[in-house]
C-alpha cells in the first residue's frame, strides 16, 4: 500500500514540472511578441486625438516644382503633404515619413473665416481674389465650425459675420475684385436687407445706412458760436435769423447712389439739407424786409415758399422733404426798439383814452345806479301795499268758506238722521218677513217627513236620533266570549258603517273603521 502511494505522488509532481516547462515554452514567445508588437505599432501606427490634424512630411520623392509650397503625394513629391489626417490611428512609414501634429481650424459663432492660400497658382493681372487652387485671399469664406486645414498651406483670419439691424439697410462696397468684368466701388443696385450675411469683409465693405424719417434742426442762440441758426440778410440790409426743423427721409432704393456720390450721412445732410436750406433763405430773404416779418400774412408767405424750394431742390438729390417748419424768427433787437417805442406810445395814448372814457362811464353809471335804487325803493312800497291787500282778501275768503262749512255741516247732519231712522224701518219689516219665512218653511219640512215616514214611528224616531248624533263618533266591536255571535271570528276585522246625517248640505262620509280589539 506504502509503494502504491509513493508511485502516485511521483506522477503528480513529474505531470507538474512538465505543465511548468510547458507554460514557459509557449508564455515566453508570447509576451515576446506582443512586445515586439506593441513596438511595431507604435512605430508605424500614429495616433491623432480629437481636435487636432496630422501633417505629414515625406523624406523622400521628387522637389516640387519652383513656387509650390506644398507635395503631392499622388506624384512622389517630398516635403510638406498637401492632405492632412484627421482625429484616430493612422499608419505612417517612420522611415519615409515625419509627422506633426497641430490644432483644428476652428471659427466661433458670431465669425468668419477669411482663408489666404499660402500654396497654388498665382492671380491673374488685375485679380485681388482667389478660387480654390489659387494662391491669395480666397474668395470664399469659412462659416463657423472646425475645418482640417494644413497650417503650412492656409492662413485663416477671423472677423465678425456682417449683420444688418432692423430699421437700417445695407450698402455694398467692394473692396477686392475676384474677375476683371468688377468693379471697386458702391455696388448700386444691391442693397442688403435687415438680416445676417456670411460676407469677405476683405471683399465687401457694407455702410448701414437707416430708412425712415430723420430731422435736420437749426437753432438760434443769442451771443453764442454754438448758434446753428439760418442767417440771411434782409430787403433792408437787416440781418435774419431761422429757428428751423427739416424732416426728411431717403428711399432705400436711393442710398447706393447717394452714398456713391457724397460718401457718408453727414456728408449728404451737410451737402443736400443744409446746403438748399441756406441757399433757398438767403434768395427768397432777398424779397422780405425786417417788418415784412413781423406780420403774419407775409411770414406765412415765407415759410410756404420756403418748404416748397427746399422739397423741390432736395427731390433732384432723391432727398424727400417731408416738412420745413419755421419755428421762430429772430429779428435784430436795433430795428425792434424803434418799432418798440412807437408802439408803446401808441398804446400809452390809447391807454390815456380809455382812461377817460372809463372815468365818463364811471359818472353814467352812478346815476344810472341812483335812478336804480329809487325805483327799487317804489317796487318795495308798491309790493308791501300788494301784500297786505292780498292777506285782508284771503282772511274775508277764510271766513266765508267756514260759515259756509257750518251750513253744509248742519244740513247733512239732519239728512243723516233722516236716513238712519228709515233704514232702522226697513231693517225691522226684514227680518219680520224673514221669521215669518222661516217658521213656514220649517212646518213644510215636518209635513213633508211625516208625509214620508206615514205611520211608521219608530223610523221616524231612528231618524231624529241619527240627526242628532255627533258625526265623529267611534264604535269599537269587542269578543265577549264563547257560546257567543263573536266566537268564530277569529283574528278577523270588521268594519262597520253606519250612515250618519250632518249637520250642512255636505255629501254624507263613512265613519272611520271599527277595529276588533281582542281581550
Amino acid at each position: 500500500m506504502a509503494s502504491s502511494n509513493h508511485y502516485s505522488l511521483t506522477s503528480a509532481s513529474v505531470w507538474s514540472q512538465r505543465l511548468k516547462r510547458l507554460a514557459v515554452l509557449i508564455g515566453v514567445p508570447l509576451i515576446g511578441a506582443l512586445i515586439l508588437f506593441l513596438l511595431l505599432w507604435n512605430t508605424f501606427f500614429i495616433y491623432v486625438p480629437p481636435g487636432k490634424v496630422l501633417v505629414i512630411i515625406s523624406k523622400m520623392g521628387s522637389d516640387p516644382p519652383e513656387g509650390q509650397r506644398l507635395a503631392d503625394s499622388d506624384k512622389g513629391q517630398k516635403g510638406i503633404l498637401r492632405e492632412v489626417l484627421g482625429e484616430g490611428w493612422h499608419f505612417v512609414l517612420p522611415i519615409v515619413y515625419t509627422t506633426e501634429l497641430h490644432p483644428l481650424t476652428v471659427i466661433k459663432p458670431g465669425e468668419i473665416g477669411i482663408v489666404t492660400a499660402l500654396d497654388g497658382e498665382p492671380l491673374p493681372a488685375g485679380i485681388d481674389l482667389a478660387q480654390p487652387g489659387q494662391r491669395g485671399i480666397q474668395q470664399m469664406v469659412l462659416p463657423p465650425g472646425a475645418y482640417r486645414l494644413n497650417p503650412y498651406g492656409y492662413k485663416v483670419e477671423s472677423a465678425k459675420i456682417t449683420q444688418v439691424d432692423p430699421g437700417y439697410i445695407g450698402v455694398k462696397r467692394r473692396l477686392l475684385v475676384s474677375n476683371p468684368n468688377e468693379e471697386k466701388g458702391i455696388l448700386k443696385n444691391e442693397i442688403l436687407q435687415p438680416g445676417i450675411y456670411y460676407l469677405n469683409t476683405k471683399e465687401f465693405e457694407v455702410i448701414p445706412c437707416e430708412v425712415g424719417v430723420n430731422q435736420k434742426t437749426y437753432q438760434y442762440l443769442k451771443d453764442n458760436v454754438k448758434s446753428t441758426a439760418i442767417t440771411f440778410r434782409g430787403q433792408d440790409g437787416y440781418e435774419i435769423s431761422l429757428d428751423c426743423t427739416i424732416e426728411y427721409e431717403i428711399f432705400p432704393e436711393d442710398w447706393p447712389e447717394l452714398i456713391a456720390e457724397f460718401g457718408t450721412w453727414q456728408k449728404i445732410e451737410d451737402n443736400v439739407i443744409d446746403l438748399y436750406a441756406r441757399k433757398i433763405c438767403n434768395d427768397q430773404g432777398l424779397n422780405y424786409g425786417a417788418e415784412d416779418f413781423l406780420v403774419g400774412e407775409k411770414r406765412e408767405k415765407f415759410q410756404s415758399s420756403f418748404q416748397k424750394g427746399l422739397s423741390e431742390q432736395c427731390n433732384r438729390k432723391r432727398v424727400q422733404v417731408r416738412n420745413a417748419l419755421i419755428r421762430n424768427i429772430i429779428i435784430p433787437e436795433k430795428f425792434l426798439t424803434p418799432k418798440r417805442e412807437e408802439q408803446l406810445s401808441r398804446e400809452k395814448s390809447i391807454t390815456s383814452e380809455e382812461i377817460e372814457k372809463t372815468a365818463q362811464t364811471a359818472n353814467e353809471v352812478a346815476a344810472a345806479q341812483r335812478e336804480i335804487d329809487s325805483r327799487v325803493a317804489e317796487v318795495h312800497a308798491e309790493t308791501d301795499r300788494l301784500a297786505a291787500l292780498i292777506k285782508q282778501e284771503t282772511e274775508n275768503v277764510r271766513k266765508l268758506n267756514e260759515a259756509n262749512l257750518v251750513k253744509l255741516r248742519s244740513d247733512y247732519q239732519a239728512k243723516i238722521v233722516a236716513l238712519d231712522s228709515q233704514r232702522r224701518q226697513e231693517v225691522e219689516l226684514a227680518e219680520a218677513e224673514a221669521k215669518k219665512m222661516k217658521e213656514s218653511a220649517i212646518s213644510s219640512i215636518y209635513k213633508l217627513k211625516m208625509d214620508l215616514f206615514g205611520r211608521e214611528g219608530d223610523a221616524y224616531l231612528r231618524y231624529t236620533m241619527a240627526q242628532e248624533l255627533n258625526p265623529n263618533m267611534r264604535l269599537r266591536l269587542f269578543q265577549s266570549g264563547p257560546g257567543t255571535l263573536w266566537t268564530n271570528m277569529g283574528d278577523k276585522n270588521m268594519n262597520l258603517f253606519m250612515p250618519l246625517s250632518t249637520s250642512d248640505t255636505k255629501e254624507k262620509e263613512p265613519l272611520q273603521n271599527k277595529e276588533k280589539d281582542k281581550e
